[in-house]
Order: C-alpha cells, then structure tokens, then sequence
C-alpha cells in the first residue's frame, strides 16, 4: 500500500510545475486514452492479505463542453493468476483550466483466477457491481495529445458466496491504482 500510494503522489508532485504552465486546456470532439501502472488491492477478505499488482486502462467518449468528457472506461489489476476490474460508464470534470480533473463511473465489476494444478487449469470469474473514482491532471504535450498521471479508486459489489478456484467471496472489494497514461483529443 505505501509502495503504490508513493509512487502515484512522486507522479502528482512531478507534473504540477509542468501543470502551472498551461493556461488552457482545450478539450473538444472524440478523445481516447489509455495507461499503465502499479495498484494495491486493498480489501484483505477476498485474498486474505493486500496485493500489489500491474494496472491498465482504456478509455474513450466525447467533449459535450471543455470542463466535461463523457465516455466508458475499462480498468483491469493483475497479480499473477488474479485479475479483477471494472467497466463504466465515466464523466470526468475539470474544475479549473489548469488540467486538473475528477472522474467518477458506474458500471460492472469482475474478478477472477486461474489456478493450475498438473495439466488441469481452472479458471472461473464472478461479476457484479462498479463504482470507479479519480483524480488526475492533464499535461499538454503537443496539440492534442496529454500526459495523464492519474489515481484511481475502484469499489467492486458481489454477492457473498463461496466459489471452488476464489474461495470465500465477501461482498466488497477495493482497489487503490496509480496510472500514467496518454490521452489525444
């Protein structure tokens, strides 16, 4: 947890000079965006203990007005033989015009694994329920092109049950992510 909440705060602090120099964010028409990173999952009942695991994202929608951008959004953890995400439906807002954004999603969660015994692999996945939250800052690179340094907070519902490959499956899951990513415009 320490290892990921450092390194997504050592992200943040670095682009804020970068930040303070653009004094306008143009955001208009079709945008994508994707990123990479490092997340914890923070709830100890699904797994016992925290992991830590590598993250990604993509996203896309439109620009109805420069301090909205409506699209969906597709973000996955991985640890080994688990994976777990959400895909939502997302707004992103930008309160000020210095790049700085707050995003919020609803949608669907999943989690799942694999595990190998011999020559036998079983694999099983359980979905549910998917709030995602964020923050993050925009730096204008080129034209239309954006470095994104961004945190993300995923919640992930499940009914309770017991399931043969995750074992017991309590009805909350969170994830704590640290991505850097790339968004055009």
């Amino acid at each position: 947890m320490r290892f990921a909440l450092r390194t997504a705060a050592a992200m943040l602090l670095a682009a804020t000079p970068l930040v303070a120099q653009e004094a306008e964010h143009p955001h208009r028409g079709f945008w994508i965006g994707f990123g990479f990173g490092v997340g914890q999952n923070t709830s100890t009942g699904l797994d016992g203990g925290r992991l830590v695991g590598g993250t990604g994202y993509l996203r896309m929608g439109g620009t109805p007005k420069q301090s909205l951008l409506i699209g969906a959004e597709g973000i996955s953890w991985v640890n080994e033989d688990d994976v777990r995400g959400n895909f939502t439906a997302t707004l992103i807002g930008y309160p000020s015009r210095d790049g700085f954004f707050v995003k919020g999603g609803i949608g669907f969660a999943s989690v799942g694994r694999s595990t190998t015994t011999g020559n036998t692999t079983t694999s099983t996945t359980v979905g549910g329920f998917g709030l995602t939250t964020g923050l993050g800052y925009d730096i204008r690179l080129g034209r239309n092109i954006y470095l994104v340094p961004e945190l993300h907070f995923l919640v992930q519902l499940f009914s309770e049950q017991n399931d043969p490959v995750l074992g017991t499956i309590p009805g909350t899951n969170t994830l704590l992510l640290g991505t850097l990513g790339l968004t055009w415009h």
